[in-house]
């Protein structure tokens, strides 16, 4: 098999290809492209999104890259371990089905832990999608992971709608950890995400990174935010008005401040495929946040 690598000649006076600085151009957008240094903003939002909660292992995970959203780091991981059968939870991010039913020859939930195979790969969130509290034997899952060497994307897109998760992430199972600023703040047009490994692999995500291959404007954003909010800000903020309505349809609320969780089958219409049933808060606060 051929393994060349195509040589990068980026640094050299007439290497690589771009695109002319224009002012007259750059005038019209009002863009200053040095105006965001995405390699500095990465460092940042790995240091911002850990806090203040508890995560054992995530120091390992110090290979950082920008991504699209957490959806683009979910696609590398796919185009890795696609001969593999992937699995994951029921009532986990529609995202994963669709790719299931679309590009994965084989993948099933896992509903029994002893049914996990070494040709298998996982993703799953934490906090997961369907009830914003630790996946559903989260330790048994991992520790089966790690025996069969089972390759885990762990995404991390809530953690920052709770005020403090604490989990274990001390598995060499665990190749991929994912987040974004979708879900704490109204930005999902802008893809402000975050990949994380435990090393550069040199893949198509980790060239962007290192290329600046990036979405400066979208950095810019991101940065502009967690200069300006506390990572807990929208839990805060928001936290009271959730236990209020929750108290009121008769449901739990969710470790995550948007969800409140009906384990009494009161709502049905809104399953997701798991055991409970998820309400979403986010509109409602949205005009109470208005007025």
């Amino acid at each position: 098999m051929e393994t060349s690598v195509l040589p990068n000649h980026a640094d050299k006076t007439y290497g690589g290809s771009w695109p002319v600085q224009d002012q007259a151009v750059l005038d019209f957008l009002q863009i200053d492209p040095t105006a965001s240094d995405h390699k500095v903003f990465v460092q940042e939002y790995y240091e911002w999104f850990r806090q203040p909660h508890d995560i054992n292992g995530i120091e390992k995970f110090n290979s950082l890259s920008f991504c699209n959203g957490s959806t683009e780091a979910f696609d590398k991981f796919y185009h890795k371990h696609m001969h593999r059968n992937l699995r994951f939870l029921p009532g986990e991010y529609y995202y994963h089905q669709i790719m299931a039913r679309r590009y994965f020859k084989n993948w099933s939930y896992i509903k029994d832990i002893f049914v996990l195979s070494e040709n298998d790969v996982i993703v799953m969130s934490v906090p997961f999608s369907d009830t914003g509290g630790l996946p559903k034997n989260y330790t048994r899952i991992m520790e089966a992971c790690e025996a069969l060497k089972i390759p885990v994307l762990l995404d991390m897109a809530y953690i920052n709608i709770t005020k403090q998760f604490n989990f274990d992430l001390d598995y060499k199972c665990i190749d991929t950890i994912t987040t974004s600023m979708s879900k704490v703040f109204p930005v999902s047009q802008w893809r402000i995400g975050l990949r994380m490994q435990r090393e550069n692999l040199d893949d198509t995500l980790d060239a962007y990174h290192s290329n600046s291959y990036i979405n400066s404007h979208a950095v810019s954003v991101g940065n502009s935010l967690i200069k300006q909010y506390d990572p807990d800000y929208s839990f805060n903020k928001y936290r009271q008005q959730q236990l209020d309505l929750c108290g009121q349809l008769g449901v739990t609320a969710s470790q995550c401040f948007t969800f409140g969780i009906d384990f009494n089958k009161k709502y049905t219409q809104y399953n997701r495929g798991g055991d409970t049933n998820r309400l979403c808060f986010a509109k409602h606060f949205e005009n109470l946040s208005a007025t």
